[in-house]
């Protein structure tokens, strides 16, 4: 049963019992007026026969005379008579009368008066009258009440539909969102409320939309660094280990087969302890260069201090560095993610701005850690309007800001430099 017919069920069902109460206050009072009407009749009417029972004129006239809530008949010994013809036509049906209480006793109630012939005169409750206002009122109540059901649950009706059909293009826009298609839209609708809505779910959409378009181009980045990774791994391997592998491996067939050279033997082997030297060194860089070993080993704020130092040697760019004594415990993974951040930060730094000077903060409150990254470069770190960043760049900082809860803001000024802001709540790190 959906919402319309349900509706209209509840409000056919208040106004029956709207209808029901009212009949019954009606019955009740109908059986008060209906007596007080039929007994003051017959008691005038007892009256006025009682002063015409001695004057025959005046009693014919009385007799053919149309009298309301009364039944006049004159009666002989053989109980025939003469009555006066009452309106005995009726509409009313019999289950109504039966509601109403005591009619049949006000039916019975007869009074009667001898005149002088030796007659009766049969004078007799007639409520018929009355009966017939009765239901004649509540034909009416009846027909006002069904109208107005019926106007209620048709204004219900188209109300209730036109609001539904807003509903039911929320649903199936809900239902293309869950299956992927971040597209759709709404339309413009009538209803303020409505409308304010529809806005809002094209807001969220257009915003799923971006951001899958945005965990797509990041999943391709990957999968794109990832291949640069392998084949600078494969390069790295075979280019300079390799070499040096191959390097020994011929040195020690030399030194196998010089056992009775010693001169020679020494200068080989220290050739040996050289290449295995420099191999270990391009092993330290390697490793540096995949994970930061010196960030598990020393802490973040070690880490942080040493990748500095080595990114100005590396770029001769200045670096002002302010550190605080000690952070709030973190996790490994928000230390990591800390890390890369500022290591992406000094690279694009480094690629794209053309700084001169650079600027790194790193502070903490009792409510977050604040780091701050700026430069006085070029100003054109990336491309925001059109949504390309250099490598994975700011998205790959707003995916870890992301991870640790926090909020990364990126500035940039044309030939006055950039910034980048990262706010993280400490209930957020642990």
């Amino acid at each position: 049963m959906n919402a319309v017919v349900r509706l209209n069920l509840l409000v056919a069902i208040v106004f029956t019992i709207a209808f029901i109460i009212t009949a019954l206050e009606m019955l009740e009072q109908a059986t008060k007026d209906i007596t007080r009407e039929v007994t003051a009749g017959v008691n005038l009417t007892h009256q006025l026969l009682s002063v015409a029972v001695t004057d025959n004129s005046l009693l014919q006239q009385i007799l053919h005379t149309e009298t309301r809530h009364v039944s006049l008949e004159i009666v002989d010994n053989s109980h025939t008579g003469i009555s006066k013809e009452t309106n005995t036509e009726g509409d009313v049906p019999d289950w109504f009368q039966q509601m109403i209480p005591g009619l049949d006793e006000l039916r019975h109630k007869q009074y009667f008066l001898y005149l002088p012939d030796g007659r009766s005169l049969k004078l007799q409750a007639d409520p018929e009258d009355e009966v017939e206002e009765v239901w004649e009122s509540f034909q009416s109540v009846l027909i006002l009440f069904g109208l107005s059901a019926l106007l209620s649950n048709l204004a219900i009706y188209l109300g209730v539909r036109q609001g539904i059909k807003p509903v039911a293009d929320f649903l199936a826009a809900l239902n293309k969102i869950e299956k992927g298609h971040y597209a759709t839209r709404l339309n413009h609708y009538s209803i303020s409320e409505i409308d304010q809505l529809s806005g809002h779910f094209n807001s969220m959409a257009q915003a799923l939309e971006h951001a899958e378009t945005e965990n797509r181009l990041l999943t391709h980045e990957l999968m794109r660094i990832q291949e640069r990774e392998r084949a600078y791994l494969a390069r790295e391997l075979h280019d300079d280990l390799g070499q040096y592998l191959t390097g020994i491996r011929a040195q020690a067939w030399l030194i196998q087969n010089s056992t009775g050279n010693p001169d020679l033997v020494a200068s080989v082997g220290g050739q040996i302890a050289e290449n295995c030297n420099a191999m270990q060194i391009s092993f330290r860089q390697l490793i540096r260069q995949l994970h930061p070993v010196m960030l598990e080993e020393l802490g973040l704020l070690e880490a942080i201090k040493a990748q500095i130092s080595n990114w100005q040697q590396a770029h001769n760019i200045p670096v002002t560095l302010e550190l605080p004594d000690e952070l709030p415990s973190l996790g490994d993974e928000s230390q990591t993610h800390i890390y890369r951040i500022v290591q992406e930060a000094l690279n694009n730094i480094a690629q794209h701005a053309q700084a001169e000077q650079t600027w790194v903060c790193l502070s903490s409150d009792n409510q977050q850690i604040t780091l701050n990254i700026a430069d006085n470069g070029s100003g054109n770190l990336a491309d925001e309007t059109a949504g390309k960043l250099s490598g994975l760049g700011l998205r790959s900082m707003r995916e870890r800001a992301r991870c640790l809860k926090g909020e990364l803001v990126f500035n940039q000024v044309p030939g006055r430099g950039s910034s980048v802001k990262l706010q993280i709540p400490l209930q957020q790190t642990a």
